[in-house]
């Protein structure tokens, strides 16, 4: 279907979602023409989004021949796992020292969201909820350098989690709560140590599995 005139962040999020859901593999050519005609654009904000992307570090943009999503080498997600283990836990304090109650109440419907579909089964949407409430994490922290920093991570790190595991497992879901917990109770040190200790578990997973790159694309 169409999505008649998407520009901007919209055209941005929206391809973004096509690279982390697989539809545009690792490896892959993206063709401005196709997605310009798929979200009822010109080739213009398309060209736009994909240098975005590019920074971001999902599509690589070369001087010749048509734009490619990025290939998910054991390199990008140690890279991305050592960023993380960073940034993370310090955004966390930060978010204890710095959120509001709608912040909170974001987290708070995240959470939600993710019990009810542990109750359901429904194990693989833990992906998208797990970068949602990082990302209302960053959100929170009262730094937006930091939050964007950390924003860009939890979009890659969730591409990361749809391509090399089939779902998040519900203890590290759990993990949120008890940062959720500690971030509401302005316990700066605890959230930070929640955030480093589920940081490592989730990491620790991305390494030990293979990248999910087409066999063609591999040497």
């Amino acid at each position: 279907m169409t999505n008649s005139g998407v520009r901007g962040p919209t055209l941005v999020d929206a391809i973004r979602d096509m690279v982390v859901s697989g539809e545009l593999a690792p490896g892959s050519r993206v063709t401005e023409p196709l997605l310009a005609k798929r979200f009822g654009v010109s080739r213009v904000p398309v060209r736009e989004a994909l240098r975005v992307l590019a920074a971001e570090g999902f599509i690589d943009l070369r001087p010749y021949g048509s734009p490619t999503v990025q290939l998910l080498t054991e390199d990008v997600i140690r890279e991305v796992s050592d960023a993380r283990n960073l940034l993370e836990p310090n955004m966390a304090r930060a978010a204890a020292l710095h959120r509001r109650d709608e912040d909170l109440a974001a987290m708070r419907s995240i959470l939600a969201e993710g019990d009810e579909a542990i109750a359901e089964g429904q194990l693989h949407s833990l992906h998208r909820l797990n970068s949602r409430f990082h990302n209302a994490v960053a959100s929170a922290c009262g730094n937006a350098v930091l939050g964007a920093f950390v924003h860009v991570l939890s979009n890659r790190s969730e591409w990361i989690n749809v391509a090399t595991i089939a779902q998040t497992s519900d203890r590290l879901w759990s993990d949120h709560r008890e940062i959720y917990s500690a971030i509401s109770r302005r316990d700066a040190p605890l959230a930070e140590a929640l955030m480093a200790a589920h940081v490592r578990r989730a990491t620790s997973i991305d390494l030990r599995t293979d990248p999910a790159v087409p066999a063609e694309s591999r040497t």
